[in-house]
């Protein structure tokens, strides 16, 4: 085919296939790094005597996100028991009830603790490290693909490839043969 619109030179393929992967690479990077938002912490769900997430694992936030702490359980509050220095969060030590939320928004790096005074004693404590970039812990129920099933995947991209391959040398160079007439 020569025909001007149907043609693609090599080049031109190959400068916008890069272009797009640079394009798309640099949004990704981007959107990664990106601080702010919001980020939500509960205060005593079910009942329970803990702040979700924060009791357990540290809640990890970049510098700019605002935490929303959200009641919903009765006789809870947020004392600061440390935070970094120049941090200026004062926490929330009135008691509240179930559907009472308090927001601040966290700047300073640094990791602040925090509690909750009636239930301290029972483990009602919490942590967020504020940081630069936010760690994801490797997941533990990745599923294994079996070796056959690899061999099975290898085997049918190398047959998808050669049909192809075959197909484009028949089109290219494959044709309408004259045949010869024995006269």
């Amino acid at each position: 085919m020569t025909d001007g619109n149907a043609d693609m030179s090599r080049r031109a393929f190959l400068t916008t296939a890069a272009g797009t992967a640079a394009v798309a690479g640099a949004t990704g990077a981007a959107a990664g790094q990106e601080g702010g938002g919001t980020e939500q912490v509960l205060v005593g769900p079910d009942g329970s005597l803990v702040f979700t997430p924060g009791t357990d694992e540290p809640l990890q936030v970049m510098p700019g996100t605002t935490v929303e702490f959200v009641w919903e359980s009765d006789n809870h509050n947020i004392v600061v028991d440390s935070q970094p220095d120049g941090a200026d969060w004062g926490g929330h030590e009135a008691l509240e009830n179930t559907g009472f939320t308090y927001e601040h928004t966290f700047e300073t790096l640094g990791t602040y603790e925090y509690y909750c005074e009636p239930h301290e004693v029972s483990g009602m404590v919490g942590t967020i490290e504020v940081v630069e970039e936010i760690s994801t812990p490797e997941p533990a129920n990745v599923p294994k693909v079996p070796d056959s099933a690899k061999t099975l995947g290898v085997a049918t991209t190398f047959a998808m490839v050669a049909t192809l391959g075959l197909a484009f040398f028949f089109m290219k160079y494959g044709g309408d043969y004259e045949l010869e007439d024995d006269e």
